[in-house]
């Protein structure tokens, strides 16, 4: 399965940055967000559509790097139209590709988008 790639918006200090649109969810694929396995000063940004609260689950790390992995998935369960926002740690999460996953539970409908603060912050 090819997952649909997230893109990572930075937030510019001491500026505006324009809030993206996200990616559109697509339950059959999942989702990607290439941090080469940093998720320093990352946010995911979740909104679900549906009119029933569904579940998006970022899967635990499959890397030697993933020391936490034995904590296990993190399932957020969104209602309708109200964002989520996560904050993730590499300890846990990154994939043997350096990625974060995100799968969706059947019905799902929505956006998600995120966001590194900028190093500067």
């Amino acid at each position: 399965m090819a997952r649909d790639a997230v893109t990572v918006t930075t937030l510019a200090i001491d500026s505006g940055t324009a809030r993206p649109t996200g990616t559109t969810v697509n339950v059959s694929n999942g989702m990607t967000i290439a941090v080469a396995g940093n998720t320093r000063k990352l946010i995911v940004e979740l909104l679900q559509t549906d009119a029933t609260s569904r579940v998006a689950t970022f899967p635990k790390g499959t890397t030697q790097e993933a020391v936490r992995a034995g904590v296990g998935d993190l399932a957020i369960t969104c209602a309708q139209n109200v964002r989520q926002y996560v904050v993730l740690e590499s300890a846990r999460f990154v994939q043997t590709d350096g990625a974060i996953w995100i799968n969706f539970a059947a019905s799902f409908a929505g956006t998600v988008a995120a966001y590194r603060l900028s190093d500067a912050a």
